[in-house]
Formats: structure tokens, sequence, C-alpha cells
């Protein structure tokens, strides 16, 4: 390389360079400068492995020869979107793996650049991909026919990252009576997951991705390594310690950048490795797998859900292979095989949004863990916020708080009759619901608590009873040995009369519970 082509620090200073050497008769001199200015772009945006480099000299050549052709500026405003979306290696395998060559590899071959196409690029870089992509680049470069595997999935709405192979084992999404339950009680509106893990999951995500955007990865730093609890998921006990993370505070900050440039399950395997390295090196006590699992989950939401831990990740999997047909990849990796549920997620069809999606495998983890004693949710009590119902019509609204009253004033009953240490709101059923309040007796028993809004006791006993008996009994459920319908009104005498029977004659232990709280301002 010519020196002056060595020294050369900006892309603006490659093109003058550049424009110099035309302007001398040095069209040699001019085509490295060229081509220098563009290695500086792409280091300029973030573009870090040689893979990635070679796919943005190959995106600005796809530029520079459609705005020659076009006779205008172009700008592959789809292509860009496409590789901030999905990460840069996977979206170039997205647009590799279809039946039809992309533009871009047909404007680069009509003008002698295929070197610069991303099957090219690829086939350079075959440890960089997954073997479909390598072996379907190879196939188009040749002239072959594509790989079968591309002929038979590859359909409009499919992505090419997402292709079946040996780490995305495709597979239909049949869901069971059990997993149609859980569903429905996923994503019912009043659930605190749509109430109050919804809104603030949405505003982490968005500020990541507005820090990336902006180019200022720091901005997500403290989210995404110091703050336990960040509202994509807990960081529990995988947080590496404040002073080891401010200590590396510049590295961590490069491992944001690196995995929005690249969201690919082979990325996370490389970031493990990059940490384990660290380890070995003394620098941090652990690797935070958790950390490193939920870094890509909040900034690539589009591709990974939310459950980090490996342990219920796992128990997780199990239960959508027994449940809705899903197929478990034979890699270990956490990318792989979370990459490969919300793919499976996504052929079912039945989430309109990846926030909802990635949800619910976290939710299946609740509803599992209702099943098992002693309780693995800690005990307690988590106040709705007044603003997560503010976008409810104001009847609703309406009803809304005023359950979420009478939900706090009887966990502070209950806590004054069990203990502090006994007991639950909103606590999962196993059943597909969340039961109001629950109470574990001394015997190891529970108690389920019902709260309905209404004008009687007998309404509130009728509203209560189908959900107190369904989270009680049916499969899965609590198996509690009391159930307790609890509202405002005084109990009448026809439904204590009612409610009597039900003890006496049907042996169900049914009661009501009054909560007398003051009126709404």
């Amino acid at each position: 390389m010519d020196e002056r082509i060595a020294r050369l620090k900006t892309p603006q200073d490659a093109h003058n360079l550049a424009a110099n050497a035309k302007r001398l008769g040095r069209p040699d001199l001019e085509a490295e400068a060229l081509q220098r200015a563009s290695e500086l772009k792409a280091a300029e945006e973030g573009y870090i492995s040689p893979a990635q480099q070679a796919i943005a000299l190959a995106l600005y050549a796809y530029e520079d020869e459609q705005s020659r052709l076009k006779g205008r500026t172009f700008r592959a405003n789809r292509t860009r979107q496409m590789l901030e979306r999905h990460g840069v290696l996977a979206a170039a395998e997205r647009m590799v793996l279809t039946r039809k060559p992309s533009t871009g590899y047909e404007v680069l071959e009509e003008a002698g650049l295929q070197e610069l196409s991303f099957e090219s690029i690829i086939d350079r870089f075959p440890t960089e991909f997954s073997p479909i992509a390598v072996e379907a680049a190879r196939a188009r470069l040749e002239g072959k026919p594509l790989p079968r595997a591309v002929r038979q999935f590859d359909s409009p709405a499919s992505t090419a990252v997402d292709k079946p192979d040996e780490l995305f084992p495709v597979s239909s999404a049949v869901l069971d009576d059990e997993a149609r339950i859980f569903v429905q009680g996923c994503v019912n509106p009043s659930s605190w997951f749509q109430t109050g893990w919804l809104p603030d999951y949405r505003k982490a995500v968005a500020t990541i991705a507005r820090a990336m955007k902006d180019n200022r990865p720091e901005d997500a730093f403290v989210a995404v390594w110091r703050t336990q609890e960040n509202s994509i998921s807990s960081g529990g006990q995988g947080m590496l310690s404040y002073e080891t993370v401010d200590r590396m505070r510049e590295e961590l900050i490069q491992v944001i950048r690196d995995i929005h440039m690249d969201g690919s399950p082979a990325n996370f395997d490389r970031t493990v490795e990059r940490f384990e390295g660290w380890k070995t090196e003394g620098r941090i006590e652990k690797v935070p797998r958790l950390l490193i699992a939920r870094a890509f989950a909040g900034v690539h939401p589009v591709l990974y859900h939310t459950t980090v831990d490996g342990g219920r990740h796992t128990r997780a999997l199990d239960w959508f292979v027994q449940h809705t047909g899903f197929v478990m990849p034979r890699s270990d990796s956490w990318a792989a095989r979370a990459r490969a549920l919300t793919m499976h997620l996504d052929r079912a069809g039945i989430f309109d949004d990846d926030l909802a999606r990635n949800m619910f495998p976290w939710f299946v983890i609740e509803q599992l863990n209702a099943r098992i004693l002693p309780p693995s949710v800690p005990p307690g009590h988590r106040p709705r916020a007044a603003q997560a119902v503010a976008h409810l019509p104001e009847a609703t609204r309406i009803l809304v708080l005023r359950h979420n009253i009478l939900l706090s004033a009887l966990f502070e009953s209950l806590v004054s009759e069990f203990g502090r240490a006994r007991v639950w709101t909103e606590f999962a059923t196993g059943t597909g619901g969340f039961a109001d309040a629950v109470a574990l007796r001394p015997d190891g028993r529970w108690q389920v608590y019902e709260i309905k809004i209404a004008d009687t006791a007998a309404e509130v006993v009728r509203q209560a009873m189908g959900q107190l008996l369904e989270y009680g009994f049916r499969t899965g459920g609590l198996e509690p040995l009391k159930l307790v319908a609890v509202g405002e009104p005084a109990l009448d005498g026809i439904t204590d009369r009612f409610l009597t029977r039900l003890r006496s004659e049907f042996n169900l232990d049914i009661d009501y519970l009054q909560i007398d709280v003051p009126a709404l301002a």
C-alpha cells in the first residue's frame, strides 16, 4: 500500500486524495484511495470484524453502482435497516438464503463486481456463517441449484437468519389444550404481564434501541451491565460486581456495540468466549452468561425472548417440546435455543407483538413454578402503578384501580393472619391464570382468594367462583384447602346459606371475605 494511503485517517481525507490522483492521471492511486475511503467509513459506522467490513464494502459498492445507474445518489435503506435490525452477519444470511438472488447480487454481478457480493463474502468467511448459508452462497456463485432446505422453506415471510438447519430445526407449532390456555392467560389485558411488565419492558428496549441508533452504546451501559432488574429480565445471581463493571466499562460498552452489529447465535458464543478469556486473565470474577444473554435479548428483542437463566430456560423448552411440538436444537447454546423458540412461536402465529411473544416463556415458567412446593417465587405484593392503566377507558380504569386498592388491603389482612412470609398476590396458579392472592397454611395447603368488584356479595361470588374452581382444580392447579371470594359488599343471608350448602353438601370449602376500603377520590 502506498504510504500516503496508509496515513489517511478519515474517509474525507481519502476522497480528497482520490480526487487529486484522478486529476494527476493516477488511476491506480485513485482506486487505492477510494478503497481506503470505504474501509475508513466502515470502521466509523461500527463494522468491526473482517467479515463485517467486507459486508460494509459490498453495501457501499452496491450503493455506488446504483447511484451511477440511476444518475442520482442512492442509499440502500432497506438493506441498512436489515443490517441494523438483525445484525450484520445475520442480515447477510437473510439475503443469501432466498430462492431468488437479491437485487444487490444482480447489480454487482452485472457490474463485474461479484467478488463484493454477500455470497462471495460468506464463501470467504465460512466459519462466520451457518453451514446452510455457506452451501447456498457457493451454489449461487457456481450456478448450481440451491440446497433443498432453502428451496423448501423459503417464503416471503421467512428470514434467512432463521433458515432451518441443525441449528434451527423446523417444527410445526401445534398447541395442545394447556398451551392454548397458557397463551390466553399471557395475553389477558388485565394480567400483570400486560399491565405491569410489558410497558416497562417496552420502555427498556426502546431506550437501548435509541442508544444504538444514536451510536451511543454507553447510554445502554447501566441498563445492560449494572442494573439487576432492568425490565427485560433479572440479573439474579449472575451480576458482576459493580467494581468489576466500572473497571471494565470500555470493554463492556464495546461488547454492546458488537452485539448490536451481530446478533447471531454464533456471535453470542464468541461473546461468551471473550468473557471466558477475561476470567482466565483474572479481569472478571466469573463468566456472566445470564447477563450476556440478557444483553442479546435487550439489543435484539426481535430475535430473542427474555428467559435468560439457563436452568429455567431448559425447563421452559421442555414444556414447549411437550405441549407445542417444538423441536429442541442440538446446540446447547442459549442463543441458538432461544432463537429457535422465538422462530417456533412466530410460525404458530399466536402473538402480534414480539415483546408479548418474548414474555411468554417466562409466563410458562411462572405457571410451572406454581406446581412446586415450597414456591420458588418470593412472597409479597407488588402494587400496580396507576399509570399502568392510564390507557384504559375510564369505566374500566376505575374498576382496575378499585381492584388494586382492594388487593393491597387484602394483602395486609392476610399478612396479619398468616405472616408476611406466607402470602403472595397475583400468584401463578399452574392453570394459565393468576390468583389475586394466596396464603400458605401451616399444614402446607393453599387458600386461594379472588377479588371481584360488584354491587352485591351474590354477584361477587358468582363472578369469582368459576375462576376459583379453575385455579384450584383444573389439571396442574393449586389443589387448595379453601377458596375465598373477596368483595366490598356485606354478605347477605341468601348468599351465606348458599356457601354453607356448598360446604356441607358438596364438601367444597368456599367462603366470602368482605374488605372495606375508602371510596376513590
